[in-house]
C-alpha cells in the first residue's frame, strides 16, 4: 500500500513537471547572453536643445557650449554630449570652434570623438582641423590628441599622428608622421 501511494505521488510529479515544461514558453529555457554590466547605462538625467555660456568675471563670454541633448551619470560625474559645438572667444587670440559627433565634458576638460573638426580664423585665412578623437582644456586653451590628423590652411596642408596645440601660445608640436604641403604664391 505505501508502495502504490509512492508511485502514485512519483507518476503525479512526473506528469505535473511535464506539463510545467509543455506549458513553459521557449524564452524562459534560454540563458541570458549579455551580462548586466554590458548593457548601455541609463542616463541619471538628460536636457535637450542646451546651450552655455561661460562669462569672465569682466563680463565678456569666454565660451558657449551647445549641443541637442546632454546626458549626466550621476556615478561618473561627467555629461555626455551629442553633436556638440563649442565656441571660444576668450582669452585666445583668434576665435575657436570645435564640433564633433559626440563629446565628454569633466570639469575643465573637453573630450570630442566621431568625426572632429576644429576651425579657426586666422590672419592668413581660415584653418580646418579634423581627426577622430581631441582633447580640449578650456582653462588653458590647448588641444591635443594622439590620432591621425590632418590641418588644411589656405595655402599649407599639414598632416600626421599625435598633435599637442597651445592656442594662447599659438605653439604646436606635431607626435610622428609629419608631412607638410606648401604652395607659395
Amino acid at each position: 500500500m505505501i508502495r502504490q501511494g509512492l508511485v502514485i505521488v512519483v507518476l503525479a510529479l512526473m506528469a505535473g513537471g511535464f506539463l510545467l515544461v509543455w506549458d513553459s514558453p521557449p524564452e524562459s529555457f534560454i540563458r541570458q547572453t549579455t551580462s548586466p554590466t554590458d548593457e548601455t547605462p541609463q542616463a541619471d538625467s538628460y536636457m535637450t536643445a542646451v546651450t552655455s555660456r561661460r562669462f569672465s568675471v569682466l563680463g565678456n563670454q569666454q565660451f558657449s557650449l551647445s549641443s541637442p541633448r546632454i546626458n549626466f551619470y550621476e556615478g561618473q560625474s561627467t555629461l555626455t554630449l551629442e553633436q556638440p559645438q563649442f565656441v571660444s572667444n576668450g582669452d585666445i587670440r583668434y576665435p575657436l570652434q570645435l564640433s564633433a559627433d559626440r563629446g565628454e565634458l569633466d570639469n575643465d576638460k573637453l573630450d570630442l570623438r566621431g568625426t572632429v573638426r576644429a576651425e579657426i580664423t586666422t590672419e592668413e585665412g581660415p584653418a580646418l582641423l579634423t581627426t577622430e578623437q581631441l582633447s580640449y582644456l578650456i582653462e588653458s586653451a590647448v588641444a591635443s590628441t594622439e590620432q591621425p590628423f590632418t590641418l588644411t590652411q589656405p595655402k599649407t596642408n599639414v598632416s600626421g599622428t599625435g598633435l599637442k596645440a597651445d592656442l594662447r601660445n599659438e605653439t604646436f608640436a606635431i607626435q610622428s608622421r609629419v608631412r607638410v604641403t606648401h604652395e607659395p604664391q
